[in-house]
């Protein structure tokens, strides 16, 4: 058996991990990370182009907080809301230390905090509570890669160790404390690490039907074959496999919020990239951000429409539902619409301003046999080929068109000007589902980012961060939430200090 010993171990090599590893190593601490994949980077660090921190001044980070703790109706845990927020302000000058320069910066006042959408498009307004930074990728690739790669390398000349192709698979826990942990190595061989504390940022556990399907999901493949009805845009071979939180549970660790969310999404072929959801190959996903008509398997309305371009409200309405999917239905004259005069919403990623040749990019991706994209002369033959009940649909559509005829909808509200109705052939339908970055949670920490057993006791040496425990900051069950790249930083930072001060008492 191969022994390896060392101050601190961390499992997993993404934006918490390496943070955690460079604020270790920066005090003093002899660090070693294990990772599962053959090279570094986690759930997020596939995905985001922008950070965000809330700036290092009092009456600023109480707004955020309060905003972010209002958002979840109080039901997350305040004192890691509060210790994420605080800690925070450090991103920027932590990965400028990296010589990482941004692509750019925006600046959120005082007044505009939780005043208008998250990240520029997408997500909540209470998403809105600090400065944005954009990061250089390089190629098609993401920031926060670079971010992963540059964190490696100052791993390295700190003195620290990272262990590729080396999962861990079990903590050892003597008393009431954390003392190391058991991994295999790539040839399938044990390893035993003995650390004085263990940092789990394992990421979230969207490649884990078992775990999903807790939730009510069944994972299948991009497409939602065989009855599949979430849909992840990570990065394949991500391989999250709540790791972390299963070596947690197993030795007393409280169980915390967990959830999918982030986007709503319609599956390919055709839409998006095989292997990276954000490389689009047509606009049928800007499409389905429009806040046209969406319906139900019952042919219902469940939802006000105009929330179509938050990203959060739209996953939480879809998850509801009871086959969790819904249909955004539109007819040929919201498509001269959206060719001539525009789209009402996009996604950052994702700008457009008109949608041209609509109709031969729905025939594009219906010849590529995607069974979850419609275009039908009747709505009655639309009913037949999605499979929405044919009554409920067309008395929705003879209400709504009613809506749309006096401008106002008195069932949800909805703002008029999006108010289309829905009456000339042809007409036009997505099915889309519950989506996401990843599943994240379930990890139970204090502020200090300890991890709490199930008397909510801490159990020492053993602190976890970043998407694993994302369900703190949103609720049990989580309200709206997703991991999010500034989490995984300050946690990082957060995990880093308390761990090395642990070991070096």
């Amino acid at each position: 058996m191969k022994i390896i010993d060392t101050d601190i171990a961390i499992m997993g090599s993404g934006l918490a991990g390496l943070s955690a590893a460079v604020t270790a190593l920066g005090k003093g601490a002899k660090v070693a990370v294990f990772e599962k994949r053959p090279f570094q980077g986690g759930g997020v660090s596939n995905t985001p182009m922008m950070t965000l921190a809330v700036r290092d001044d009092q009456a600023y980070k109480d707004k955020a907080f309060k905003i972010h703790m209002d958002y979840t109706n109080w039901n997350a845990n305040p004192d890691v809301v509060r210790s994420w927020i605080d800690n925070s302000s450090a991103i920027p000058g932590f990965i400028k230390g990296l010589g990482i320069e941004f692509m750019g910066e925006k600046m959120t006042p005082f007044e505009e905090l939780g005043e208008r959408r998250g990240y520029g498009a997408g997500f909540p307004n209470a998403f809105n509570i600090g400065d944005y930074y954009f990061l250089k990728p390089i190629g098609r690739g993401h920031g926060a890669a670079v971010i992963c790669k540059k964190m490696a390398d100052r791993v390295r000349a700190l003195g620290g160790e990272l262990h590729f192709s080396t999962p861990i698979q079990s903590l050892i826990k003597e008393g009431d404390k954390v003392i190391g942990a058991l991994a295999k190595d790539k040839d399938g061989n044990t390893v035993q690490i003995n650390a004085k504390a263990v940092i789990v940022a394992s990421g979230g556990f969207s490649d884990d039907k078992e775990l999903l399907a807790e939730l009510g999901l069944k994972l299948t493949d991009k497409n939602c074959s065989d009855g599949g009805n979430v849909v992840f845009n990570h990065f394949c071979n991500s391989q999250l496999t709540g790791d972390g939180q299963k070596a947690i549970w197993k030795i007393g660790g409280a169980r915390s919020g967990m959830a999918v969310n982030g986007h709503n999404m319609c599956p390919g072929p055709g839409i998006v990239g095989d292997n990276v959801a954000w490389l689009q190959q047509n606009k049928l996903r800007t499409i389905q951000e429009q806040p046209y008509l969406w319906v139900n398997q019952a042919g219902h309305r469940f939802i006000s429409e105009e929330q179509s371009d938050c990203h959060m409200a739209m996953v939480t309405a879809i998850n509801n539902q009871k086959e969790k999917f819904a249909y955004i239905i539109f007819d040929e004259a919201t498509v001269r619409h959206m060719e001539t005069e525009g789209v009402e919403f996009y996604y950052f990623i994702f700008e457009a301003a008109q949608i041209p040749n609509i109709r031969p990019q729905f025939e594009t991706v219906i010849a590529k046999g995607n069974k979850h994209v419609f275009m039908t002369d009747t709505l009655e033959e639309m009913a037949e080929k999605t499979g929405i009940c044919k009554e409920g649909l067309l008395k929705t559509v003879e209400t709504y068109n009613g809506y749309c005829d006096k401008g106002t909808d008195p069932q949800y509200a909805k703002n008029p000007k999006y108010l289309r109705p829905v009456r000339e052939g042809k007409f036009y339908a997505l099915r889309v589902f519950v989506g996401g970055y990843h599943a994240y949670g379930g990890i139970k920490i204090n502020g200090k980012c300890e991890v709490i057993d199930k008397d909510f006791n801490v159990i020492k040496g053993l602190y976890a961060g970043g998407d694993c425990c994302a369900g703190e900051i949103y609720g049990n069950p989580p309200v709206g939430g997703i991991g999010v790249s500034t989490l995984s930083f300050s946690q990082g930072f957060i995990t880093g200090d308390q761990a090395a001060a642990y070991v070096q008492q």
